[in-house]
C-alpha cells in the first residue's frame, strides 16, 4: 500500500545513523506527550460533562478534536465513532469519524475506502470545502491513486490558494516519490503561510536532513523548538544536526538538554557514545554512554556491538567478546557483530 506522511502524522521518525557506521541504524519511532497537559485537562472536563450528558453530540465532537490535537488516536476513534452513531447526518461527526478511520495505526484498506466514501458524501453537501477535499486526497494517496489525490489538492487550492494543509499533503506526496525539490517547495510554502505551524517546521527539517542540507535543517528545528521548547522531535533534530555538521561539542550540549526533557530516550546516549568513541576518542566516556543506554533498553543490538568495539579498542578483549556474544544472542545473523567476533578470535 502507498504510504505518505500526511497532514496529521501518526508518529515522527528520526534516523539515528551515523555515516561512519558499517550498518544503517533503524529509524526510531516515538510519540511526544510533553505538549498534551492542557488537552488532557480539557478532556477530563469533557468526560465529566459526558457522564451527565452522554447523548450530547457536540461534546463528543469537541472531545474527538482535542484527542486529534493530542495525537491520541484511540481516544479520537472512540469519540468520532460515538458522535457518528448518535447522528450520522451531522457532517462534523462524519468528518471526525472518517479522519479516525485513516489515521489509526496500520489502517486497513477497507477503512481507508470507507473514509473515502464519507468524505465524498460530505463534499456532495459542502461542495466547496477545501479541508474535506484535502482529506479526501489523503485517502486516494494512501491507496496509491496519486492522480486523484493531486486533482483534489489542486481543486482545494483553486478555492483557497493559501490553504496550508494542501501544500503539506502535496509535499508529502512529492517526498514519497523522491521529488525532494518539489516537496521542499511545498513544505516551505506551508510554513510561510503559517509561521506558527510546528509540524510544518519539523517536516521541512526532516526533509532537509534527508537531502543533506544540515545547516538549513537546523534552522527549521530551531524554529520548531521556539514554538514548543520541550518537544523531543525538535530537540533531537537540533542535536543530530550539530552532529551531522561535525560540531560535536554543541551536539553533546544539545543531547544533554534532550536528557533533561526525557531521560528514557535512549538514542541520545547512543549518539553521545558514538561521538565519544569515534570523534573525541574518549573511550571510557563511550563505554559509560553505551552502558547507560543498555540499562534502559538491554536489547538494543547496535549498542552491544559498539560497546564491544570500544572494549576491543581498550584492549579489554574478554569484555568485547561478551558484548559481541550478547549482540548475537539478540540476532545471530547480525553481520557487524559476527565480523567483529571473528576479528577478535584472530587477535587472541
Amino acid at each position: 500500500m502507498y504510504r505518505v506522511l500526511f497532514v496529521f502524522a501518526l508518529v515522527f521518525a528520526l534516523s539515528t545513523s551515523c555515516t561512519e557506521q558499517k550498518n544503517k541504524e533503524p529509524e526510531q519511532f516515538y510519540t511526544d506527550n510533553t505538549e498534551t497537559v492542557n488537552e488532557d485537562s480539557l478532556i477530563v472536563q469533557l468526560n465529566d460533562s459526558l457522564e451527565k450528558f452522554p447523548e450530547n453530540i457536540d461534546l463528543w465532537i469537541r472531545k474527538g478534536e482535542l484527542c486529534k490535537e493530542a495525537l491520541d488516536f484511540k481516544c479520537a476513534l472512540n469519540a468520532g465513532a460515538k458522535a457518528f452513531v448518535l447522528d450520522s447526518t451531522n457532517l462534523e461527526a462524519r468528518k471526525l469519524y472518517a479522519w479516525t478511520l485513516i489515521n489509526k495505526p496500520n489502517a486497513p484498506v477497507v477503512d481507508i475506502e470507507r473514509a473515502q466514501r464519507h468524505y465524498k458524501y460530505i463534499l456532495s453537501i459542502k461542495q466547496n470545502d477545501p479541508a474535506t477535499m484535502v482529506e479526501l486526497a489523503n485517502t486516494f494517496a494512501l491507496t496509491g491513486d496519486i492522480k486523484s489525490a493531486i486533482k483534489y489538492i489542486n481543486d482545494a487550492l483553486r478555492i483557497d490558494q493559501e490553504y496550508r494543509d494542501a501544500y503539506v499533503l502535496k509535499g508529502s506526496i512529492y517526498k514519497t516519490a523522491d521529488k525532494n525539490d518539489l516537496a521542499l517547495s511545498s513544505y516551505q510554502t506551508a510554513v510561510q503561510l503559517d509561521p506558527d505551524y510546528f509540524i510544518g517546521h519539523l517536516n521541512t527539517g526532516w526533509l532537509l536532513t534527508d537531502m543533506g542540507d544540515h545547516e538549513l535543517a537546523l534552522e527549521y528545528y530551531e524554529n520548531a523548538k521556539e514554538l514548543r521548547p520541550n518537544n523531543l522531535n525538535a530537540q533531537y533534530g537540533i542535536a543530530k544536526s550539530y552532529q551531522d555538521l561535525e560540531k560535536y561539542d554543541q551536539a553533546l550540549q544539545e543531547y544533554r538538554e534532550l536528557e533533561r526533557i526525557d531521560s528514557t530516550f535512549y538514542i541520545t546516549y547512543f549518539n553521545q557514545g558514538y561521538i565519544k568513541q569515534y570523534h573525541q576518542h574518549q573511550l571510557d566516556s563511550a563505554v559509560h554512554f553505551y552502558n547507560k543506554l543498555l540499562e534502559i533498553n538491554p536489547d538494543y543490538i547496535h549498542a552491544w556491538y559498539q560497546l564491544g568495539r570500544t572494549y576491543f579498542e581498550q584492549g579489554r578483549k574478554s569484555d568485547a567478546g561478551r558484548a559481541y556474544s550478547r549482540a548475537l544472542q539478540i540476532d545471530e545473523n547480525y553481520a557487524p557483530a559476527k565480523d567483529a567476533a571473528e576479528e577478535l578470535r584472530k587477535s587472541l
